[in-house]
Protein backbone atom coordinates (compact mmCIF):
# COMPACT_ATOMS: atom_id res chain seq x y z
CA UNK A 1 0.00 0.00 0.00
CA UNK A 2 1.00 3.65 -0.37
CA UNK A 3 1.20 6.34 2.26
CA UNK A 4 -2.23 7.88 2.96
CA UNK A 5 -3.00 10.68 0.53
CA UNK A 6 -3.07 14.20 1.91
CA UNK A 7 -5.04 16.84 0.03
CA UNK A 8 -3.31 20.18 -0.41
CA UNK A 9 -5.13 23.18 1.06
CA UNK A 10 -4.83 26.62 -0.51
CA UNK A 11 -3.51 29.49 1.59
CA UNK A 12 -6.61 31.35 0.44
CA UNK A 13 -8.57 29.23 2.93
CA UNK A 14 -8.32 31.09 6.28
CA UNK A 15 -8.34 27.70 8.02
CA UNK A 16 -5.64 26.15 5.82
CA UNK A 17 -3.45 25.50 8.89
CA UNK A 18 -6.29 23.56 10.51
CA UNK A 19 -6.99 21.53 7.36
CA UNK A 20 -3.32 20.53 7.15
CA UNK A 21 -3.20 19.67 10.85
CA UNK A 22 -6.36 17.55 10.59
CA UNK A 23 -4.77 15.52 7.83
CA UNK A 24 -1.61 14.98 9.88
CA UNK A 25 -3.68 13.64 12.76
CA UNK A 26 -5.62 11.36 10.43
CA UNK A 27 -2.42 10.12 8.83
CA UNK A 28 -0.92 9.25 12.23
CA UNK A 29 -4.13 7.52 13.30
CA UNK A 30 -4.01 5.48 10.10
CA UNK A 31 -0.29 4.76 9.93
CA UNK A 32 0.56 4.41 13.61
CA UNK A 33 -2.65 3.32 15.29
CA UNK A 34 -0.78 0.37 16.82
CA UNK A 35 1.70 2.73 18.51
CA UNK A 36 -0.90 4.88 20.22
CA UNK A 37 -2.61 3.96 23.48
CA UNK A 38 -6.41 3.58 23.46
CA UNK A 39 -6.65 6.81 25.48
CA UNK A 40 -4.51 8.71 22.96
CA UNK A 41 -6.50 7.37 20.04
CA UNK A 42 -9.76 8.30 21.70
CA UNK A 43 -8.53 11.82 22.50
CA UNK A 44 -7.46 12.41 18.89
CA UNK A 45 -10.72 11.05 17.52
CA UNK A 46 -12.69 13.26 19.90
CA UNK A 47 -10.62 16.24 18.81
CA UNK A 48 -11.51 15.62 15.16
CA UNK A 49 -15.20 15.60 16.12
CA UNK A 50 -15.10 18.99 17.86
CA UNK A 51 -16.54 22.11 16.25
CA UNK A 52 -14.26 24.18 14.05
CA UNK A 53 -13.46 26.95 16.61
CA UNK A 54 -12.32 24.37 19.18
CA UNK A 55 -10.12 22.50 16.72
CA UNK A 56 -8.69 25.75 15.37
CA UNK A 57 -7.81 27.06 18.83
CA UNK A 58 -6.13 23.85 19.87
CA UNK A 59 -4.01 23.76 16.70
CA UNK A 60 -3.10 27.41 17.28
CA UNK A 61 -1.90 26.50 20.79
CA UNK A 62 0.06 23.49 19.55
CA UNK A 63 1.82 25.68 16.97
CA UNK A 64 2.90 28.23 19.58
CA UNK A 65 5.96 27.86 21.79
CA UNK A 66 5.52 26.55 25.31
CA UNK A 67 2.46 25.15 27.02
CA UNK A 68 1.32 28.07 29.20
CA UNK A 69 -0.70 30.89 27.67
CA UNK A 70 -2.44 34.05 28.82
CA UNK A 71 -6.04 34.00 27.69
CA UNK A 72 -5.96 37.73 26.90
CA UNK A 73 -3.38 36.90 24.20
CA UNK A 74 -5.66 34.38 22.48
CA UNK A 75 -7.55 36.49 19.97
CA UNK A 76 -8.47 34.74 16.75
CA UNK A 77 -11.32 35.62 14.40
CA UNK A 78 -12.09 31.92 13.90
CA UNK A 79 -12.72 31.58 17.66
CA UNK A 80 -15.62 34.01 18.34
CA UNK A 81 -16.45 32.74 21.85
CA UNK A 82 -13.13 32.09 23.59
CA UNK A 83 -14.54 31.22 27.01
CA UNK A 84 -16.95 28.63 25.63
CA UNK A 85 -14.23 27.11 23.43
CA UNK A 86 -11.78 26.85 26.34
CA UNK A 87 -14.41 25.11 28.44
CA UNK A 88 -15.04 22.61 25.65
CA UNK A 89 -11.32 21.81 25.25
CA UNK A 90 -10.98 21.46 29.01
CA UNK A 91 -13.82 18.92 29.12
CA UNK A 92 -11.69 16.59 26.97
CA UNK A 93 -8.54 17.22 29.06
CA UNK A 94 -6.87 18.89 26.07
CA UNK A 95 -6.17 22.00 28.16
CA UNK A 96 -6.19 22.90 31.86
CA UNK A 97 -8.09 26.04 32.87
CA UNK A 98 -6.32 26.47 36.21
CA UNK A 99 -2.84 24.96 35.93
CA UNK A 100 -0.19 25.00 38.58
CA UNK A 101 2.87 26.95 37.52
CA UNK A 102 6.26 28.02 38.77
CA UNK A 103 6.80 31.59 39.84
CA UNK A 104 9.44 31.86 37.11
CA UNK A 105 6.82 30.83 34.55
CA UNK A 106 4.41 33.44 35.85
CA UNK A 107 7.10 36.11 35.62
CA UNK A 108 7.81 35.06 32.05
CA UNK A 109 4.14 35.52 31.14
CA UNK A 110 3.79 38.86 32.92
CA UNK A 111 4.63 42.24 31.40
CA UNK A 112 7.15 44.50 33.13
CA UNK A 113 4.53 46.75 34.72
CA UNK A 114 2.66 43.64 35.93
CA UNK A 115 5.86 42.36 37.52
CA UNK A 116 6.07 45.69 39.40
CA UNK A 117 2.60 45.08 40.84
CA UNK A 118 3.41 41.46 41.70
CA UNK A 119 6.67 42.43 43.39
CA UNK A 120 4.94 45.12 45.46
CA UNK A 121 2.36 42.55 46.53
CA UNK A 122 4.74 39.72 47.43
CA UNK A 123 7.65 41.78 48.78
CA UNK A 124 5.86 44.50 50.71
CA UNK A 125 8.92 45.61 52.72
CA UNK A 126 10.78 46.73 49.59
CA UNK A 127 9.90 49.72 47.43
CA UNK A 128 9.83 49.07 43.70
CA UNK A 129 9.82 52.01 41.32
CA UNK A 130 7.35 52.02 38.46
CA UNK A 131 10.21 52.06 35.98
CA UNK A 132 12.12 49.11 37.53
CA UNK A 133 13.73 46.76 35.03
CA UNK A 134 11.93 43.48 34.55
CA UNK A 135 15.12 41.47 35.05
CA UNK A 136 15.60 43.05 38.49
CA UNK A 137 11.98 42.49 39.44
CA UNK A 138 12.10 38.83 38.43
CA UNK A 139 15.34 38.32 40.35
CA UNK A 140 13.82 39.76 43.51
CA UNK A 141 10.64 37.71 43.14
CA UNK A 142 12.45 34.42 42.58
CA UNK A 143 14.52 34.92 45.72
CA UNK A 144 11.27 34.69 47.69
CA UNK A 145 10.15 31.26 46.41
CA UNK A 146 11.45 27.77 45.93
CA UNK A 147 12.60 27.16 42.36
CA UNK A 148 10.40 24.07 41.97
CA UNK A 149 7.31 25.25 43.88
CA UNK A 150 4.11 24.87 41.85
CA UNK A 151 0.93 26.81 42.62
CA UNK A 152 -2.21 27.92 40.77
CA UNK A 153 -2.12 31.50 39.54
CA UNK A 154 -4.50 32.67 42.26
CA UNK A 155 -2.14 31.38 44.96
CA UNK A 156 0.74 33.40 43.54
CA UNK A 157 -1.34 36.45 42.70
CA UNK A 158 -4.97 36.53 43.93
CA UNK A 159 -5.90 39.62 41.89
CA UNK A 160 -3.89 38.85 38.76
CA UNK A 161 -5.14 40.94 35.81
CA UNK A 162 -5.11 37.92 33.51
CA UNK A 163 -5.80 34.20 33.55
CA UNK A 164 -3.55 31.37 32.40
CA UNK A 165 -4.33 28.08 30.66
CA UNK A 166 -2.06 25.15 29.93
CA UNK A 167 -1.92 22.84 26.92
CA UNK A 168 -2.41 19.39 28.46
CA UNK A 169 -1.85 17.36 25.30
CA UNK A 170 1.62 18.73 24.46
CA UNK A 171 3.30 15.35 25.02
CA UNK A 172 0.84 13.64 22.68
CA UNK A 173 1.45 16.17 19.92
CA UNK A 174 5.20 15.88 20.48
CA UNK A 175 4.79 12.16 19.84
CA UNK A 176 2.74 12.83 16.69
CA UNK A 177 5.32 15.34 15.49
CA UNK A 178 8.09 12.78 15.85
CA UNK A 179 6.13 10.05 14.08
CA UNK A 180 5.16 12.41 11.25
CA UNK A 181 8.49 14.20 10.65
CA UNK A 182 10.88 11.52 11.91
CA UNK A 183 12.69 14.18 13.96
CA UNK A 184 11.99 16.90 16.49
CA UNK A 185 13.82 19.82 14.90
CA UNK A 186 10.92 20.48 12.52
CA UNK A 187 7.95 22.13 14.18
CA UNK A 188 4.28 22.08 13.39
CA UNK A 189 4.19 25.56 11.91
CA UNK A 190 6.77 24.51 9.30
CA UNK A 191 4.24 22.06 7.94
CA UNK A 192 0.75 23.35 8.68
CA UNK A 193 1.61 26.82 7.34
CA UNK A 194 2.91 25.44 4.03
CA UNK A 195 0.87 25.62 0.86
CA UNK A 196 1.43 22.01 -0.13
CA UNK A 197 -0.26 22.43 -3.47
CA UNK A 198 2.77 24.34 -4.75
CA UNK A 199 4.92 21.21 -4.63
CA UNK A 200 4.73 17.68 -6.00
CA UNK A 201 6.08 14.70 -4.08
CA UNK A 202 6.91 11.15 -5.04
CA UNK A 203 4.28 8.57 -4.11
CA UNK A 204 5.91 6.25 -1.62
CA UNK A 205 4.94 2.63 -1.03
CA UNK A 206 4.41 1.75 2.61
CA UNK A 207 4.66 -1.71 4.12
CA UNK A 208 4.91 -3.04 7.62
CA UNK A 209 8.63 -3.62 7.10
CA UNK A 210 9.32 -0.09 5.85
CA UNK A 211 7.42 1.69 8.65
CA UNK A 212 10.05 3.78 10.49
CA UNK A 213 8.56 3.15 13.93
CA UNK A 214 7.41 -0.41 14.51
CA UNK A 215 7.02 -0.40 18.28
CA UNK A 216 5.93 2.21 20.80
CA UNK A 217 9.17 1.60 22.72
CA UNK A 218 11.12 2.96 19.73
CA UNK A 219 9.19 6.22 19.87
CA UNK A 220 9.74 6.34 23.63
CA UNK A 221 13.48 5.84 23.15
CA UNK A 222 13.77 8.65 20.62
CA UNK A 223 11.80 10.97 22.92
CA UNK A 224 14.02 9.99 25.85
CA UNK A 225 17.13 10.90 23.84
CA UNK A 226 15.59 14.26 23.03
CA UNK A 227 14.78 14.89 26.69
CA UNK A 228 18.40 14.20 27.63
CA UNK A 229 19.54 16.63 24.93
CA UNK A 230 17.17 19.27 26.31
CA UNK A 231 18.62 18.81 29.79
CA UNK A 232 22.13 19.29 28.44
CA UNK A 233 20.99 22.35 26.49
CA UNK A 234 19.55 23.77 29.73
CA UNK A 235 22.95 23.50 31.40
CA UNK A 236 23.08 20.18 33.22
CA UNK A 237 26.62 18.73 33.34
CA UNK A 238 27.33 15.99 30.80
CA UNK A 239 28.77 13.85 33.61
CA UNK A 240 25.31 13.75 35.23
CA UNK A 241 23.56 12.90 31.98
CA UNK A 242 26.01 10.27 30.69
CA UNK A 243 24.73 7.38 32.92
CA UNK A 244 21.19 7.98 31.65
CA UNK A 245 22.00 7.29 27.99
CA UNK A 246 20.17 4.19 26.71
CA UNK A 247 21.92 0.99 25.68
CA UNK A 248 22.32 0.02 21.99
CA UNK A 249 19.09 -0.80 20.14
CA UNK A 250 18.32 -3.16 17.28
CA UNK A 251 16.71 -0.52 15.03
CA UNK A 252 19.48 0.75 12.70
CA UNK A 253 18.22 4.29 12.16
CA UNK A 254 17.45 4.92 15.83
CA UNK A 255 20.82 3.43 16.76
CA UNK A 256 22.40 5.96 14.40
CA UNK A 257 20.53 8.66 16.30
CA UNK A 258 21.94 7.32 19.59
CA UNK A 259 25.50 7.44 18.20
CA UNK A 260 24.92 11.00 17.00
CA UNK A 261 23.80 12.00 20.50
CA UNK A 262 26.93 10.37 21.95
CA UNK A 263 29.01 12.50 19.59
CA UNK A 264 27.08 15.68 20.42
CA UNK A 265 27.50 15.03 24.14
CA UNK A 266 31.22 14.52 23.53
CA UNK A 267 31.38 17.96 21.93
CA UNK A 268 29.55 19.44 24.90
CA UNK A 269 31.88 17.65 27.33
CA UNK A 270 34.79 19.30 25.51
CA UNK A 271 33.15 22.70 26.00
CA UNK A 272 32.72 21.87 29.68
CA UNK A 273 36.47 21.00 29.79
CA UNK A 274 35.78 17.39 30.78
CA UNK A 275 38.18 15.98 28.20
CA UNK A 276 38.35 12.44 29.58
CA UNK A 277 34.55 12.15 29.40
CA UNK A 278 34.58 13.66 25.91
CA UNK A 279 37.12 11.08 24.78
CA UNK A 280 35.06 8.26 26.29
CA UNK A 281 31.92 9.47 24.48
CA UNK A 282 33.72 9.84 21.15
CA UNK A 283 35.21 6.36 21.39
CA UNK A 284 31.76 4.87 22.02
CA UNK A 285 30.19 6.77 19.14
CA UNK A 286 30.24 5.51 15.56
CA UNK A 287 29.24 8.90 14.21
CA UNK A 288 31.40 9.81 11.22
CA UNK A 289 32.96 12.84 12.95
CA UNK A 290 33.73 11.10 16.24
CA UNK A 291 37.01 9.52 15.16
CA UNK A 292 38.44 12.84 13.95
CA UNK A 293 37.47 14.52 17.22
CA UNK A 294 39.15 11.64 19.06
CA UNK A 295 42.37 12.30 17.16
CA UNK A 296 42.18 16.01 17.94
CA UNK A 297 41.89 15.26 21.65
CA UNK A 298 44.63 12.65 21.57
CA UNK A 299 46.88 15.16 19.81
CA UNK A 300 46.58 17.38 22.90
CA UNK A 301 47.13 14.57 25.41
CA UNK A 302 49.49 11.92 23.99
CA UNK A 303 53.13 11.95 22.84
CA UNK A 304 53.37 12.74 19.09
CA UNK A 305 54.62 9.23 18.22
CA UNK A 306 51.48 7.67 19.72
CA UNK A 307 49.26 10.16 17.90
CA UNK A 308 51.01 9.23 14.65
CA UNK A 309 50.23 5.54 15.31
CA UNK A 310 46.56 6.39 15.89
CA UNK A 311 46.40 8.25 12.58
CA UNK A 312 47.67 5.15 10.79
CA UNK A 313 44.62 3.21 11.97
CA UNK A 314 42.31 6.15 11.25
CA UNK A 315 43.44 6.21 7.62
CA UNK A 316 42.22 2.62 7.34
CA UNK A 317 38.88 3.19 9.05
CA UNK A 318 37.85 6.55 7.57
CA UNK A 319 36.60 6.70 3.98
CA UNK A 320 35.34 10.28 3.69
CA UNK A 321 37.91 12.39 1.76
CA UNK A 322 37.30 15.58 3.76
CA UNK A 323 37.91 13.74 7.03
CA UNK A 324 41.03 12.15 5.57
CA UNK A 325 42.43 15.61 4.81
CA UNK A 326 42.13 16.45 8.52
CA UNK A 327 43.72 13.13 9.54
CA UNK A 328 46.63 13.73 7.17
CA UNK A 329 47.22 17.16 8.70
CA UNK A 330 47.26 15.69 12.22
CA UNK A 331 49.56 12.95 10.97
CA UNK A 332 51.94 15.44 9.42
CA UNK A 333 52.10 17.57 12.58
CA UNK A 334 52.66 14.59 14.88
CA UNK A 335 55.36 13.14 12.57
CA UNK A 336 57.21 16.44 12.57
CA UNK A 337 57.07 16.72 16.38
CA UNK A 338 58.12 13.10 16.87
CA UNK A 339 60.89 13.23 14.29
CA UNK A 340 59.28 10.46 12.25
CA UNK A 341 60.16 10.47 8.52
CA UNK A 342 56.96 11.19 6.67
CA UNK A 343 56.12 12.15 3.14
CA UNK A 344 52.71 13.69 2.57
CA UNK A 345 50.56 12.17 -0.20
CA UNK A 346 51.36 13.63 -3.61
CA UNK A 347 48.49 15.66 -5.00
CA UNK A 348 47.90 16.20 -8.68
CA UNK A 349 48.59 19.67 -9.94
CA UNK A 350 45.40 21.51 -10.80
CA UNK A 351 45.52 23.03 -14.31
CA UNK A 352 44.96 26.75 -13.99
CA UNK A 353 44.60 29.63 -16.45
CA UNK A 354 44.44 33.35 -15.79
CA UNK A 355 42.06 35.68 -17.55
CA UNK A 356 41.94 39.46 -17.36
CA UNK A 357 38.39 40.53 -18.10
CA UNK A 358 36.43 43.74 -18.12
CA UNK A 359 34.41 43.88 -14.93
CA UNK A 360 30.71 43.71 -15.75
CA UNK A 361 28.39 46.31 -14.27
CA UNK A 362 26.30 43.53 -12.82
CA UNK A 363 26.22 39.74 -12.61
CA UNK A 364 28.63 37.17 -11.22
CA UNK A 365 32.15 36.39 -12.31
CA UNK A 366 30.96 33.11 -13.87
CA UNK A 367 28.75 35.07 -16.27
CA UNK A 368 31.76 37.13 -17.34
CA UNK A 369 33.74 33.97 -18.12
CA UNK A 370 30.82 32.47 -20.06
CA UNK A 371 30.56 35.63 -22.14
CA UNK A 372 34.33 35.64 -22.75
CA UNK A 373 34.70 31.99 -23.82
CA UNK A 374 31.49 31.48 -25.80
CA UNK A 375 31.76 31.16 -29.59
CA UNK A 376 29.55 29.85 -32.36
CA UNK A 377 30.66 26.29 -31.69
CA UNK A 378 31.36 26.50 -27.96
CA UNK A 379 28.55 26.86 -25.44
CA UNK A 380 29.00 27.30 -21.70
CA UNK A 381 26.49 26.63 -18.94
CA UNK A 382 26.65 27.64 -15.28
CA UNK A 383 25.85 24.22 -13.82
CA UNK A 384 27.94 24.13 -10.63
CA UNK A 385 26.47 21.37 -8.42
CA UNK A 386 23.23 21.02 -10.33
CA UNK A 387 24.14 19.01 -13.43
CA UNK A 388 25.87 15.98 -11.93
CA UNK A 389 23.54 15.92 -8.91
CA UNK A 390 20.58 16.00 -11.29
CA UNK A 391 21.92 13.23 -13.52
CA UNK A 392 22.67 11.18 -10.41
CA UNK A 393 19.10 11.64 -9.14
CA UNK A 394 17.53 10.70 -12.46
CA UNK A 395 19.63 7.56 -12.88
CA UNK A 396 19.37 6.44 -9.25
CA UNK A 397 15.81 7.64 -8.58
CA UNK A 398 14.66 4.15 -7.47
CA UNK A 399 17.49 4.08 -4.91
CA UNK A 400 16.69 7.56 -3.56
CA UNK A 401 13.02 6.67 -3.16
CA UNK A 402 13.42 3.05 -2.11
CA UNK A 403 11.05 1.83 0.64
CA UNK A 404 13.77 1.51 3.27
CA UNK A 405 12.88 1.56 6.95
CA UNK A 406 13.62 4.91 8.53
CA UNK A 407 13.73 6.70 5.16
CA UNK A 408 10.18 8.02 4.69
CA UNK A 409 7.82 9.23 7.39
CA UNK A 410 5.29 11.31 5.49
CA UNK A 411 4.18 12.03 1.91
CA UNK A 412 6.00 15.40 1.80
CA UNK A 413 9.64 14.40 1.64
CA UNK A 414 11.94 15.48 -1.16
CA UNK A 415 14.31 12.66 -0.31
CA UNK A 416 14.97 9.92 2.22
CA UNK A 417 15.65 10.83 5.84
CA UNK A 418 18.62 8.43 5.84
CA UNK A 419 20.34 10.15 2.90
CA UNK A 420 23.41 11.02 4.98
CA UNK A 421 23.45 8.04 7.30
CA UNK A 422 26.29 5.48 7.04
CA UNK A 423 23.95 2.66 5.99
CA UNK A 424 22.49 4.50 2.98
CA UNK A 425 24.61 2.66 0.39
CA UNK A 426 24.40 -0.83 1.91
CA UNK A 427 20.62 -0.65 2.28
CA UNK A 428 20.26 0.26 -1.41
CA UNK A 429 22.97 -1.96 -2.89
CA UNK A 430 20.65 -3.58 -5.43
CA UNK A 431 19.19 -0.31 -6.74
CA UNK A 432 22.62 1.31 -6.94
CA UNK A 433 24.09 -1.71 -8.72
CA UNK A 434 21.26 -1.51 -11.25
CA UNK A 435 22.11 2.11 -12.03
CA UNK A 436 25.82 1.41 -12.47
CA UNK A 437 24.98 -1.60 -14.67
CA UNK A 438 23.02 0.71 -16.96
CA UNK A 439 26.03 3.00 -17.19
CA UNK A 440 28.10 0.02 -18.25
CA UNK A 441 25.60 -1.26 -20.79
CA UNK A 442 24.84 2.14 -22.32
CA UNK A 443 21.15 2.11 -21.32
CA UNK A 444 21.67 5.02 -18.95
CA UNK A 445 21.02 7.74 -21.54
CA UNK A 446 17.52 6.56 -22.36
CA UNK A 447 16.78 5.87 -18.69
CA UNK A 448 17.83 9.39 -17.67
CA UNK A 449 15.91 11.09 -20.48
CA UNK A 450 12.77 9.02 -19.89
CA UNK A 451 12.88 9.61 -16.16
CA UNK A 452 13.32 13.34 -16.74
CA UNK A 453 9.95 13.35 -18.51
CA UNK A 454 8.28 11.01 -16.00
CA UNK A 455 9.44 12.77 -12.82
CA UNK A 456 9.67 16.38 -13.96
CA UNK A 457 8.59 18.76 -11.20
CA UNK A 458 8.58 16.17 -8.40
CA UNK A 459 10.49 17.46 -5.39
CA UNK A 460 13.86 15.75 -5.04
CA UNK A 461 16.74 16.76 -2.79
CA UNK A 462 19.23 16.38 -5.65
CA UNK A 463 17.19 18.08 -8.37
CA UNK A 464 16.89 21.76 -9.21
CA UNK A 465 14.44 21.47 -12.07
CA UNK A 466 14.67 25.08 -13.34
CA UNK A 467 18.42 24.61 -13.94
CA UNK A 468 18.14 21.41 -15.95
CA UNK A 469 16.45 21.67 -19.32
CA UNK A 470 15.95 18.58 -21.43
CA UNK A 471 18.22 20.21 -24.05
CA UNK A 472 21.09 20.59 -21.56
CA UNK A 473 20.72 17.00 -20.42
CA UNK A 474 20.65 15.81 -24.05
CA UNK A 475 23.84 17.71 -24.91
CA UNK A 476 25.63 16.66 -21.71
CA UNK A 477 24.86 12.98 -22.24
CA UNK A 478 26.19 13.17 -25.80
CA UNK A 479 29.67 14.36 -24.80
CA UNK A 480 30.27 13.13 -21.24
CA UNK A 481 31.36 9.47 -21.37
CA UNK A 482 29.74 6.85 -19.16
CA UNK A 483 33.12 6.20 -17.51
CA UNK A 484 33.31 9.83 -16.40
CA UNK A 485 29.77 9.75 -15.00
CA UNK A 486 30.63 6.53 -13.17
CA UNK A 487 33.64 8.19 -11.54
CA UNK A 488 31.61 11.23 -10.51
CA UNK A 489 28.77 9.15 -9.05
CA UNK A 490 31.16 6.87 -7.13
CA UNK A 491 32.85 9.88 -5.55
CA UNK A 492 29.48 11.47 -4.81
CA UNK A 493 28.41 8.32 -2.94
CA UNK A 494 31.49 8.40 -0.72
CA UNK A 495 29.96 11.32 1.16
CA UNK A 496 26.61 12.54 -0.13
CA UNK A 497 26.31 15.35 2.42
CA UNK A 498 29.59 17.03 1.47
CA UNK A 499 30.15 15.89 -2.12
CA UNK A 500 26.89 17.25 -3.45
CA UNK A 501 28.73 20.60 -3.21
CA UNK A 502 32.07 21.78 -4.54
CA UNK A 503 31.74 20.68 -8.17
CA UNK A 504 33.12 22.92 -10.93
CA UNK A 505 31.06 25.96 -11.87
CA UNK A 506 30.86 25.73 -15.64
CA UNK A 507 30.25 23.11 -18.28
CA UNK A 508 31.91 23.98 -21.60
CA UNK A 509 30.55 22.09 -24.61
CA UNK A 510 32.52 22.04 -27.87
CA UNK A 511 29.78 21.06 -30.28
CA UNK A 512 32.09 20.87 -33.28
CA UNK A 513 34.42 18.34 -31.67
CA UNK A 514 31.81 16.71 -29.41
CA UNK A 515 33.97 17.31 -26.33
CA UNK A 516 33.56 19.05 -23.02
CA UNK A 517 35.47 20.72 -20.21
CA UNK A 518 34.59 21.50 -16.59
CA UNK A 519 35.73 24.86 -15.29
CA UNK A 520 36.03 26.14 -11.74
CA UNK A 521 35.95 29.95 -11.76
CA UNK A 522 37.73 31.99 -9.12
CA UNK A 523 37.34 35.73 -8.91
CA UNK A 524 39.84 38.20 -7.47
CA UNK A 525 40.91 37.18 -3.97
CA UNK A 526 39.07 33.85 -4.14
CA UNK A 527 40.82 30.48 -3.83
CA UNK A 528 39.99 26.80 -3.94
CA UNK A 529 38.43 25.34 -0.81
CA UNK A 530 39.31 21.83 0.38
CA UNK A 531 36.11 20.24 -0.93
CA UNK A 532 36.54 21.91 -4.32
CA UNK A 533 40.18 20.81 -4.57
CA UNK A 534 39.21 17.25 -3.69
CA UNK A 535 36.59 17.19 -6.43
CA UNK A 536 39.02 18.53 -9.03
CA UNK A 537 41.79 16.12 -8.04
CA UNK A 538 39.37 13.18 -8.18
CA UNK A 539 38.20 14.24 -11.62
CA UNK A 540 41.77 14.66 -12.87
CA UNK A 541 42.73 11.24 -11.52
CA UNK A 542 39.81 9.71 -13.44
CA UNK A 543 40.62 11.51 -16.67
CA UNK A 544 37.88 14.15 -16.62
CA UNK A 545 38.83 17.41 -18.39
CA UNK A 546 38.76 20.01 -15.63
CA UNK A 547 40.65 23.21 -14.95
CA UNK A 548 40.55 26.42 -12.94
CA UNK A 549 40.26 29.90 -14.39
CA UNK A 550 41.50 32.66 -12.12
CA UNK A 551 39.87 35.94 -13.11
CA UNK A 552 41.21 39.41 -12.49
CA UNK A 553 39.57 42.62 -13.62
CA UNK A 554 41.15 44.98 -16.09
CA UNK A 555 41.61 48.63 -15.13
CA UNK A 556 39.56 49.85 -18.08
Amino acid sequence: MNMPLVTATSLADPLYYLRNAQQVIKLCLSQYSDLLTPAETQQLQQLLQLNTPAQALLVRLVMRKGTLFRTDKLSYTEVPDLAQTLTLLSSLDLISLDPELLLSELCHLAKREECVALARLRISDVTFAANSRKVDLVSALLEQASADELKPLAAWWPDAPFTVIQLSCAALFERLRLMFFGNLHQDWSEFVLTELGLQQFETMPLSRDSKPFQARAEVDLYLALQQLQNRVFNGEPIADIRPLLPAPVACEWIEYRRHKVLYQFGREAERQQDLSLALDLYQQSEHRAAQVRTLRLLEKQLPPAEVFAHTTQALINITQPEALVTVERIRQRSAKKAGIPYTAPVRLNVPSDSEILAKPSQGRVEAAVINHLSTESIQLFHVENRLFNGLFALLFWPALFAPIRGAFFNPFQAGPADLYRPGFIDSRALWLAEGFARLKSGEYKEVIKARYQQKHGISCAFMHWPSLSSELIEMALKVIPAAHLTSVFNYLLLDLRHHRKGMPDLLELDLANQSYRLIEVKGPGDRLQDHQRLWIQTMLAQGLPVSVIQVSWSDS
